[in-house]
């Protein structure tokens, strides 16, 4: 494993090794709850940050930093299967869509924002400090980890995560804007179709054929940089600049 690959695991790791402390800052439950009071809570702040981040770097939170990511890549090795994005994608945004408009709707019936309080149900800044944030933190496990073993690698991204519509769109807008963001790039003439880069892509990218057609802009793909990594003839490599490549 090469050593970007080494530093990645360690940080998702431990970012899922803390879930306990920062649970509740990643809760959409907690983000309507606060909007039903007029509380920017500190989720709806991450989620605020996320967005903007992926102005600039996509969805490399996915990649680098997520904690049930690092909870989905460790089951991945042994339960490694690929999933079908494009017939499981679009369970995320039947979940995302409702949930947004639910804060926007409380928000208003709150008459809007009133104040600020980035810990928000937490106790003194940690999560799980009693036993029903014991349960909910517990079920979040369950959950994503019993998805990884029976459907496949990270299908809780492709299915039930509340975060990764947020940086979507916020890619997408990067996209529209053409301006110099984090991206991967591809240099196709050396490409020997091994496929490598597909087998160990996390999120089950076709990485093969997007570097076939000079294109690798993808809006699953998590700028992990394991298709870099693995690629036996560096084809592929990260690159911070506009447009596609």
């Amino acid at each position: 494993m090469k050593t970007r690959q080494k530093v990645r695991r360690v940080l998702i790791l431990a970012s899922f090794a803390l879930l306990p402390l920062t649970l509740y800052y990643f809760s959409p439950v907690m983000s309507l709850g606060g909007a039903a009071l007029g509380i920017v809570t500190g989720s709806l702040l991450v989620f605020a940050v996320q967005f903007i981040l992926s102005l600039f770097v996509g969805r490399l939170f996915c990649g680098w930093a997520c904690p049930v990511g690092g909870l989905q890549e460790a089951v991945a090795l042994f339960r490694g299967k690929l999933v079908n994005r494009r017939r499981i994608g679009w369970i995320k945004w039947a979940i995302w869509a409702p949930w947004a408009a639910g804060i926007v709707f409380f928000t208003l019936r709150a008459g809007g924002f009133s104040r600020v309080d980035p810990l928000y149900q937490t106790w003194h800044g940690i999560s799980v400090a009693d036993l029903p944030s014991l349960i909910a933190y517990a079920a979040v496990v369950a959950v994503f980890l019993v998805l990884s073993l029976t459907v496949g690698r990270r299908a809780g991204c492709h299915t039930i995560c509340w975060m990764a519509p947020f940086m979507v769109i916020g890619r997408k807008a990067r996209g529209i804007l053409a301006w110099p963001a984090l991206r991967l790039v591809s240099r196709s003439e050396h490409c020997t179709r091994c496929g490598t880069c597909t087998s160990q892509c996390p999120m089950s990218i076709g990485v093969q054929e997007l570097v076939a057609k000079k294109d690798l802009e993808s809006s699953d793909c998590i700028l992990c940089g394991t298709c870099a990594d693995a690629c036996p003839r560096k084809v592929i490599g990260f690159s911070f600049s506009a447009g596609r490549q």
